[in-house]
């Protein structure tokens, strides 16, 4: 079997704190071949990072000894915590370009250097006309390494790594509605907040040390308050009126205490396999979601794939050896099947090369160092030309404080504007002669579409004239 191929044959494993689960489908795709699951002991992974790599290829090896799997490349979906997800919009660009411009924006939005993760991303829609939305996910590479390690010393390949929320949305994407769906486990719960394909947010709830009702107490808490700070958040948007519940511990009862403790409709997840084991089906959810995943390269714009590019390179030589042992057995049978065809071929051919002989132009070569500057020529104008596109159409900082700072009230003087734009921030310190013209500024500031919130400290307004004050601005 090819690496980085559309069949749905690959193994897939998921592995999480408390367990490792795999599942082999059957050659039509709808129903199970194997499946098998195996506890893991709490201090193999903990917090999402593999504390003893032995101690997780043991349990591979003996996992996939227990569902009779041979194959050695796997899918392999990981837990959310320490995942990095941001989605954005780009302007319409071609897809060499496209890479340039995500590349660029990854900078400025994740709160760590690029180069200490691994990360991929997809284009999630293109109905605006002009702008593209692209979806982000970046893991620590530590974190994938460490599941890396494990997997080959278990034998296995990864050919693909998918986060928990990733293939949580996949379960319900096709809906295109916004809503909230849990995983719950022994230990932790899992929460993403989606609409399509598209992650607005990702939260982990541990329940380690918790009695279940407490546990639960805890879960309906935390989604209380995930709701209520999105929903405040953006007003103008859908509300989600639909939980989606799935994992070990989506019961009956745990589905009627949230629908009750939220005030919202609670549903299972939908499984995409028919033959699941029955009343085991909500437990393996993720898994049959991750079997279902198109399988790429972490270079398809289509897909995300956050394989190491060191396994990637080691797939696509294997599929390259197989390719062209491939076309030699393709090329051997052709050959001896058509001799005398070659050699009225190799005939026709000798008389046109003696005729072109005669034709041909002394051309000098190019020296190497010309080729080379070419080649970094036509890199620099297609990065050059990818910030212009990129550019013209983002909104900076810059030009927002100096639309709004045009309306100041009279009585406020601004001295300093200082700029984080990676931590999307703006501080404007000055004086105002009295406080009422000091608030006027402070709602003016708030009333653009600009900035979500001016925080003024309640110290600036203990004096009702002069007053030395800081506003900072938390930009949109």
């Amino acid at each position: 079997m090819f690496p980085f191929t559309k069949s749905r044959n690959y193994p897939s494993l998921i592995i999480s704190e408390e367990k490792i689960q795999v599942i082999q489908l059957d050659n039509s795709g709808k129903k199970v071949s194997q499946l098998a699951e195996e506890r893991l002991s709490p201090e193999t992974i903990v917090r999402g990072t593999v504390k003893d790599a032995s101690r997780l290829a043991e349990s591979l090896k003996k996992l996939f000894g227990a569902a009779n799997i041979q194959e050695r490349l796997v899918v392999v979906g990981i837990p959310e915590n320490k995942c990095y997800t941001k989605v954005f919009d780009l302007p319409k660009l071609k897809i060499d370009e496209l890479g340039e411009a995500v590349s660029w924006e990854a900078d400025t939005y994740l709160p760590v250097e690029s180069e200490k993760v691994h990360m991929d991303w997809k284009i999630i829609s293109e109905e605006e006309k002009d702008t593209i939305r692209v979806l982000l996910i970046a893991v620590p590479k530590e974190i994938i390494e460490g599941y890396t390690a494990a997997l080959q010393e278990g034998g296995l390949t990864p050919v693909a790594y998918e986060t928990t929320a990733l293939s949580l949305i996949r379960l319900i994407e096709k809906q295109k509605i916004r809503a909230l769906i849990i995983e719950i486990q022994s230990q932790h719960a899992t929460l993403t907040l989606s609409k399509g394909k598209a992650i607005e947010a990702s939260s982990i709830v541990a329940f380690s040390g918790e009695d279940e009702g407490k546990g639960l107490k805890h879960l309906i808490q935390t989604v209380n308050e995930m709701l209520t700070y999105y929903e405040e958040k953006r007003k103008g948007d859908e509300k989600v009126k639909s939980i989606y519940i799935c994992g070990e511990g989506a019961t009956d009862t745990v589905r009627n205490q949230i629908a009750q403790g939220t005030n919202r409709d609670v549903k299972f997840v939908p499984i995409p396999i028919e033959n699941m084991p029955e009343g085991k089906d909500q437990s393996f959810a993720v898994i049959a979601s991750l079997a279902k995943k198109d399988i790429q390269a972490p270079k398809d714009e289509d897909t995300i794939n956050l394989l190491p590019p060191a396994i990637q390179q080691g797939l696509d030589r294997i599929r390259s050896r197989r390719v062209n042992k491939l076309l030699l057995t393709i090329s051997t049978g052709v050959t001896t099947s058509t001799t005398v065809a070659s050699l009225i071929a190799l005939i026709a051919l000798k008389s046109m090369n003696a005729s072109l002989e005669s034709e041909k132009l002394e051309l000098s070569p190019l020296p190497p160092e010309a080729g080379t500057a070419i080649t970094e020529t036509q890199r620099l104008n297609l990065a050059a030309n990818t910030i212009v596109k990129v550019g013209t159409s983002r909104v900076f900082p810059q030009r927002r404080i100096a639309n709004t700072l045009g309306s100041i009230p009279e009585g406020v003087s601004v001295v300093r504007i200082t700029l984080d734009e990676k931590g999307k921030k703006i501080q404007i310190s000055g004086r105002a002669r009295t406080r009422a013209e000091l608030l006027k500024f402070k709602d003016n500031l708030e009333g653009t579409q600009d900035f979500s919130k001016a925080i003024l400290p309640l110290s600036s307004l203990q004096q009702s004239e002069n007053i030395d004050f800081i506003i900072t601005l938390n930009i949109n």
